[in-house]
């Protein structure tokens, strides 16, 4: 019977029994008695609170290399300035608009069918051609600015008749002292038969041999002349000395260039390519003592595999090798420079694009590696909560290595197979019971 009951059973009795003032003090005190016996009843029980549901995987190992990130340039193994090596009026240049190539090419054959009907023409290999066929040596200029271009691919063609006129006069010159040689040859044969048998003076066979040794100077001298005017008639076809990139025409057509101070352009070779990059002075010192444990090669003497990423690529896409590292630290920066060589056959990479570079830290090795999202960080540092035995959480404080794709190195604080909380940390507490929703790996 509860206590309501009871008090409503009490007053009914009283009302019956007793005086109305009375019984008005009774119902009173039964009321405190009530109201004193309902203080000291316990509170009803809370509910409890469900065990957290967590995600969870587990500390794997895997044979890792450490790698250490930097950033640098992409430069051109050859970077060529295209300059004039004879002087002369430029006929023909790369142009993206082919018109004005055909004016002054036009200009050209308007000149050389102004010869003289004798002259002979020469074509830049030094072979003669007949009357009327120089219009036709002059090759046209195929290439536009930006091309990739060939070694040997004609860039600037400067109007060669100048250097055909003073080749063909070297040339004369150089058959009339032969034929010259050949008559004192033959006076010196004469000459020898008289000296036998005494029908001329010692002087004058003297004077033979002398004329024959200076005509030979001479046709030295000659075939020297003929052979530089060949050369400066082949440096009127301005060639590409490498493959790579041809850039911006600084020089166009219809303008006088002087000899080996005009630059008509550049050229870039571009595959392979360099990428220049600094390693600061605390990451240099880091390895030579790593090298001198026997954990790394020295750069200088082994291949080392590099990897290049652009600004716009995900991770380091690009495999290349370390090629040379500077003799000396730079004492403003405390940077070394180093330089690496990458394939680029795609033609994705151009000299002074910006790179990120990884480069290797150590040798092969076994590390423990668990989910990065399994990190937390407090003013304690950086931990992982561990699942222990019953299920019951504790926190670890960890130190961490290298980031390997979505898994990070742990170097202290965490074995292989232990059980790492990966989600709703949040929701738990060091020594709470969790239940896992399942593990990964």
């Amino acid at each position: 019977m509860s206590t309501a009951e009871s008090l409503l059973r009490i007053v009914a009795f009283t009302r019956c029994t007793m005086k109305p003032s009375h019984s008005l003090l009774l119902i009173l005190l039964l009321i405190a008695v009530a109201g004193c016996q309902s203080q000291d009843a316990p509170p009803p029980s809370a509910p409890a609170m469900p065990v957290p549901e967590v995600e969870t995987a587990q500390a794997t190992t895997r044979a890792i290399v450490d790698y250490r990130e930097y950033t640098g340039r992409t430069a051109a193994m050859n970077s060529v300035e295209i300059r004039a090596r004879v002087s002369g009026y430029l006929l023909q240049s790369p142009r993206s608009a082919d018109s004005e190539r055909t004016q002054f090419s036009g200009l050209a054959r308007a000149e050389s069918s102004n010869r003289a009907p004798s002259s002979e023409a020469t074509d830049a290999e030094g072979t003669g051609t007949s009357e009327g066929s120089a219009d036709r040596s002059i090759p046209e200029v195929s290439v536009n600015e930006g091309d990739l271009v060939k070694k040997g691919d004609l860039l600037f063609m400067i109007d060669p008749q100048p250097y055909e006129l003073a080749l063909q006069q070297s040339k004369g010159s150089l058959e009339a002292a032969e034929a010259r040689l050949e008559q004192a040859n033959k006076d010196l044969a004469r000459s020898d038969a008289l000296l036998d048998r005494n029908a001329t003076s010692a002087a004058e066979y003297d004077q033979a041999v002398a004329t024959v040794a200076e005509l030979r100077g001479q046709i030295e001298n000659l075939r020297a002349t003929v052979a530089r005017n060949q050369l400066d008639l082949e440096y009127t076809r301005v060639r590409s000395p490498i493959d790579g990139l041809l850039g911006r025409t600084l020089v166009t057509s219809g303008n006088l260039v002087a000899a080996d101070s005009t630059i008509l352009t550049t050229v870039v070779s571009v595959d392979p390519i360099y990428v220049d990059f600094n390693v600061d002075e605390q990451s240099v010192l880091d390895y030579r003592t790593r090298m001198l444990e026997g954990e790394v090669k020295d750069a200088r003497q082994a291949t080392i595999s590099i990897r290049l990423g652009l600004a716009n690529e995900v991770g380091f896409p690009h495999e290349g090798t370390i090629n040379f590292v500077n003799n000396i630290t730079d004492p403003t920066t405390g940077n070394t420079l180093v330089r690496g060589t990458f394939d680029n056959d795609t033609g994705i990479l151009s000299p002074g694009l910006f790179a990120r570079i990884q480069a290797p830290f150590s040798s092969e090795y076994n590390a423990v590696l668990i989910p990065t999202k399994a990190i937390g960080m407090d003013q304690q540092g950086r931990y992982v909560m561990v699942v222990g035995d019953g299920n019951k959480v504790q926190r670890r404080s960890i130190t961490m290595g290298d980031i390997v794709d979505d898994k990070t190195v742990i170097r202290e604080g965490i074995e292989a197979g232990e059980t790492v909380v990966t989600s709703g940390l949040q929701k738990i507490r060091p020594g709470s019971e969790v239940r896992l929703q399942g593990a990964k790996s």
